[in-house]
């Protein structure tokens, strides 16, 4: 989950009822216990929860917190999980970066189904000086509403002086 927005957090409820741990930014976890992991039934559209109620309050429910910097590995992989602040858009919010592959994944900071703004907006600023302070060797932006892009491109936006 890379921030607590519902069109970001589809099936969470069910990996968490079947035991998976949650990598989430601490400022999250209230949201996750409060709006998300309810036992109020789904009637519309019923999912594992709504059908097999857990028997004990977040039975079995695993949350790793971020506060600045996570890493996951296999031992061959890595990902790199950042937390990207300040942000008008969402507190909380988490971009990984996986470094072999030069690949940097955000939500809703950079929506490429539209063109690059001429001047980034203070979000995609504090995104950007995320990047540049964590010192990401970034080949490509994989946006989480829209399609891959050259972070060059990304790059040279943001490097536009600002007015």
């Amino acid at each position: 989950m890379s921030h607590p927005h519902f069109d970001h957090i589809g099936g969470i409820r069910t990996y968490l009822h079947i035991g998976s741990t949650i990598v989430q930014h601490r400022k999250n976890i209230d949201f996750l216990n409060k709006d998300v992991l309810v036992y109020e039934p789904r009637t519309v559209e019923p999912d594992i929860v709504a059908l097999m109620p857990p028997t004990e309050l977040a039975e079995g429910y695993y949350f790793e917190t971020v506060r600045e910097n996570y890493v996951l590995t296999d031992g061959n992989r890595t990902m790199q999980i950042h937390y990207v602040n300040p942000l008008q858009h969402a507190e909380g919010m988490l971009m990984a970066y996986l470094p072999r592959e030069k690949l940097l994944l955000e939500a809703d900071l950079v929506d490429t189904f539209e063109p690059l703004p001429a001047r980034i907006s203070g979000d995609q600023r504090s995104f950007f000086n995320a990047v540049q302070k964590l010192k990401l060797d970034v080949a490509r932006l994989v946006p989480s509403h829209g399609r891959p892009i050259p972070w060059a491109a990304f790059d040279a936006a943001a490097r536009v002086p600002q007015k």
